[in-house]
C-alpha cells in the first residue's frame, strides 16, 4: 500500500518521510533479500532483520533519524460464530504479551 512508502524519518517537514521506490514489493522478506544482496535500502520491521544485523549483513542507516514506531496487529475472525476456547486463549495470550510493561 502507498503508506508502506511512509518511512518513519524526522526531518525538517515533520517525522514521516515519503520515498519514491524505484523497485515497488508487497513482501517484507523479499525487501530484505533484495538488501541483502546490495540492491539499496529498505525500511523492515526489526523482526525480518534482528539477526541479519546481529550477523553484520545489514546494518541500520539513520539510526539517529529513526522513529519509533509500532503497528497494529489484529485477528480476524468471524463475530457470528462461537469463538473457540483455544482461540480466545491464544488472542488473550497475545494481547497480555503485547501490552507493553
Amino acid at each position: 500500500t502507498e503508506t508502506l512508502n511512509d518511512w518513519p524519518l524526522r526531518h525538517a517537514q515533520g517525522d514521516s518521510l515519503r520515498i519514491a521506490p524505484t523497485l515497488l514489493a508487497s513482501s517484507g522478506e523479499t525487501l530484505r533479500q533484495l538488501a541483502l544482496a546490495g540492491d539499496g535500502i529498505a525500511c523492515l520491521a526489526d523482526y525480518l532483520t534482528a539477526q541479519d544485523q546481529a550477523e553484520g549483513r545489514l546494518v541500520q542507516v539513520l539510526a539517529r533519524d529513526t522513529l519509533d514506531v509500532r503497528q497494529p496487529i489484529n485477528a480476524v475472525y468471524y463475530r457470528n460464530t462461537q469463538l473457540a476456547s483455544r482461540i480466545r486463549c491464544f488472542l488473550d495470550y497475545v494481547a497480555e504479551a503485547m501490552t507493553p510493561a
